[in-house]
């Protein structure tokens, strides 16, 4: 049986839903990191993941394939993140930023490395916009095309983005101010 992310999304539009529990355990890992990098929290993460599964099941029909399932479902969840940092912001303003790792992926805490926490703090310091495009590059592997994409701006702009958050975690781990 082919088991490539089309083959399965046909087989979801016929309503199988185990062809999408298939896609979901594919990319579940990959999602609930990219929330927790945008979010900081971890239950927030896997709420926000599990909610934009559940729009994109939902949305399926109106999938076009232009790009992957996981870069479309990926503008999804970053849809839902940001639509959860402005309901926190709305309810608790001083609870906008993100929290320390210290719900952290286990395989980060495990490690105890310094160098990581480091960096990871220095992520989640980042404005949400460079934070963003981040987080597509090095935790979802999404090209620049996919980025654009997923953010509704031109490639230059995902390139001119992606190149400042690198010079300012450049800066921030060498202790140099951004």
């Amino acid at each position: 049986m082919d088991d490539s992310d089309q083959a399965l999304i046909r087989r979801c539009r016929g309503g199988d839903q185990d062809a999408f529990g298939v896609l979901v355990k594919r990319y579940a890992g990959r999602a609930v990191g990219a929330a927790f990098a945008l979010l900081g929290n971890h239950a927030d993460a896997l709420d926000a993941s599990q909610e934009a599964f559940l729009r994109s099941w939902r949305g399926l029909r109106r999938f076009r394939g232009d790009a992957g399932f996981y870069a479309w479902y990926a503008a999804i969840l970053r849809n839902v993140c940001a639509s959860l940092r402005r309901r926190r912001a709305r309810d608790d303003p001083a609870g906008l930023r993100p929290a320390p790792p210290a719900e952290a992926d286990p395989a980060l805490l495990a490690e105890g490395n310094e160098r990581a926490r480091r960096l990871w703090q220095a992520v989640l310091d980042l404005s949400v916009k460079h934070r963003e495009v981040i987080v597509m590059s090095h935790f979802q592997e999404m090209s620049y095309k996919q980025m654009a994409g997923a953010l509704d701006v031109p490639i230059g702009t995902v390139m001119s983005r992606l190149h400042h958050a690198r010079q300012t975690l450049r800066a921030k781990l060498a202790g140099d101010p951004p």
